[in-house]
């Protein structure tokens, strides 16, 4: 008996420590009615989605970019500090972050012939002018990319990106408009001027350790493997860009066919340097020139999309022909012309041209000619483009997509002639 009231006492006792405990009502902390102050100069979010750095307490993820959707405008709100302590909500005239200079490139083409009549300062001065550009400018919410160069976009072309949304606004030159490009989009839009969703596939990620010394930053080595390519990143850290640096990393990663929401680059990290390699062949190397501070970024720069913009949802203009180069800088490629030989084709069926070169595009996908190791033209699936500028005489020619993940072996063409891809050439 004494021992069961014993084991009854302490089976009690036990069941009274584990009952959940009633606390007594607590006073609202003044802590739950306030506003989270944001970082100075940074606009607030126009959408209910949040940094893809954020916590999973935070509030629901970036949600895909819709082809068919329209924004409500995008207003940037900084939150000030008034005469007696009071804050309140205000446009944003400009907000910091940083502005970069890159570069895009699908390695070398094939050099000229030697010859005494080869202008090959003509030829560097060429290919400088060809080299893809892209002006960036970052905040740690928006990022915003201006292509310039041999892009086969339009010199001028936009994509803005926002961290609550992934996918891109494609603001068109001479337009006051938008388009939605979604996600998976991208590779045919830098490749092809379409919008068509590709599907993306797995990313694994790898961090490798220290990397180089880049534009006076350490840099961090991360390696990115997908089925269309394998990558080597650095990311360099940049003092208050949050999350902002997410978003280039996943213009590259859009680039490899895999999602966005990737985890490569972490707060504050930003990628300068990056090799693609592609499973098929070819190679592609994006290069940050140059970085600077910026304090005064107009915030209707990085509106996604700005107030004044109307929304379409129909593609832009087909295009399917354009030269890359003037004519007068295609002419300079020769300082005089030169009669050669005509290789014998008996296969050729086009009628060859009586001056210049006529590039003929029979392939199923968009191509642009190198003449030189300059990227000279491009010529959209079907479609075809003379370059009755060029001088009589010898020239080395290859075909490549933009991407340069497919290409042509270098070909050696007498102009006046004709150069056909997807079939004789």
């Amino acid at each position: 008996m004494r021992i069961k009231v014993v084991v009854l006492a302490a089976l009690h006792v036990f069941a009274c420590k584990s009952a959940p405990v009633d606390l007594p009502d607590a006073a609202t902390s003044p802590q739950a009615r306030a506003e989270p102050a944001p970082l100075a100069s940074l606009p607030a979010l126009a959408g209910a989605g949040v940094s893809p750095g954020a916590g999973p307490d935070a509030g629901p993820g970036p949600q895909p970019l819709r082809s068919g959707e329209a924004l409500s405008a995008d207003l940037p709100t900084e939150l000030a500090h008034e005469p007696g302590g009071r804050e309140a909500w205000r446009d944003a005239r400009a907000i910091s972050g940083y502005a970069l200079q890159a570069t895009v490139r699908s390695g070398e083409g094939p050099s000229a012939p030697r010859a005494a009549e080869v202008n090959g300062s003509a030829i560097d001065a060429a290919r400088r002018k060809t080299e893809a550009r892209i002006a960036i400018e970052v905040a740690q919410t928006r990022a915003r990319f201006v292509l310039s160069g041999g892009f086969v976009l339009p010199s001028g072309t936009e994509l803005r990106a926002r961290i609550d949304r992934y996918g891109y606004l494609l603001l068109w030159p001479g337009e006051a408009t938008y388009r939605i490009a979604e996600p998976g989009a991208l590779r045919a839009l830098l490749g092809e001027l379409r919008l068509d969703v590709a599907p993306l596939s797995a990313a694994y990620v790898r961090s490798t350790g220290e990397g180089p010394r880049r534009l006076n930053a350490q840099t961090r080595r991360v390696e990115v493997s997908t089925r269309a390519s394998r990558a080597l990143l650095e990311l360099a850290t940049l003092h208050d860009l949050g999350d902002g640096g997410s978003l280039l990393c996943g213009f590259l990663l859009e680039l490899m066919s895999a999602p966005a929401s990737t985890p490569v680059c972490a707060p504050d990290e930003l990628p300068v340097h990056a090799e693609l390699r592609w499973t098929t062949r070819g190679a592609l190397t994006f290069d940050v020139t140059s970085i600077a501070r910026r304090f005064d970024i107009p915030a209707l720069d990085l509106s996604a999309p700005p107030p004044s913009l109307e929304f379409v949802a129909a593609p832009p203009s087909a295009v399917v022909a354009e030269m890359l180069v003037s004519k007068a800088e295609l002419a300079a490629f020769r300082t005089a012309p030169v009669d050669a030989p005509v290789p014998v084709r008996p296969d050729a069926q086009t009628p060859r041209p009586d001056a210049g070169l006529l590039l003929i595009n029979t392939s199923d996908e968009l191509r642009v000619a190198w003449i030189d190791g300059v990227p000279v033209a491009w010529v959209a699936a079907g479609a075809q483009i003379s370059l009755p500028m060029l001088l009589r005489g010898r020239y080395a020619l290859q075909w490549r997509t933009f991407l340069g993940d497919s290409w042509e072996p270098a070909d050696v063409i007498v102009a006046p002639g004709t150069s056909e891809i997807g079939g004789p050439r």
